[in-house]
């Protein structure tokens, strides 16, 4: 993405911040569909050309504004292989329960779903660095855990949380959460 820039001056953390803020004002506002650069840069007080400098469209915009520029692994780095599960499983669910991400994602699926390049730099960022984390299990001494189990097991994880808060919102319960962290938690004693 293109939010760091490369090159010339070095870019304002104010901008980005207040161009962040504007976007996830006007997500809950006015929805994905109606949110413009020029919205946002009207909120932000800033120029279209500076948000373009910056993130090279709406859909990394919108992105950046609601995961943030760069995952935060502090939640998976030192847990064992059942709290990596129970982090999927419960950050995602936290996650997609934040309105201005519910406002942003039917938008964003519809333009991941069209962009290869978005779609691919989302998984590979937020996902891959967290797959890398995936401890072995404790039978097999801990070390690094299976790279499809992992990535599996953040698709079940992300994937319920994304499917309870947009499509089966009054089923997004603590009870159903924690069936869904009874069928996964077994992985975490298989040797996979």
């Amino acid at each position: 993405m293109n939010s760091t820039g490369s090159g010339g001056r070095p870019r304002n953390p104010r901008i980005d911040a207040d161009v962040l803020a504007a976007t996830r004002e006007l997500l809950l506002e006015v929805g994905f569909d109606q949110l413009s650069i020029r919205a946002v840069a009207a909120r932000a007080g800033v120029s279209r050309a500076a948000i373009g400098r910056r993130w090279d469209s709406k859909g990394q915009l919108v992105l950046d504004a609601v995961l943030g520029v760069t995952p935060d692994l502090a939640p998976f780095e030192g847990a064992d292989r059942e709290g990596w599960i129970r982090w999927v499983v419960t950050g995602s669910s936290e996650l997609f329960r934040q309105p201005e991400v519910r406002a942003a994602v039917p938008g964003l699926l519809a333009t991941l779903r069209d962009h290869d390049e978005l779609r691919t730099t989302l998984w590979r960022t937020f996902a891959g660095p967290a797959v890398e984390l995936l401890p072995g299990p404790a039978s097999t001494g801990g070390g690094p855990g299976d790279p499809d189990t992992a990535r599996a097991l953040l698709a079940l994880g992300a994937g319920a949380a994304m499917f309870l808060s947009l499509i089966a919102p009054s089923e997004d319960t603590d009870e159903v959460r924690a069936a869904i962290l009874s069928i996964l938690l077994p992985v975490a004693d298989t040797s996979a």
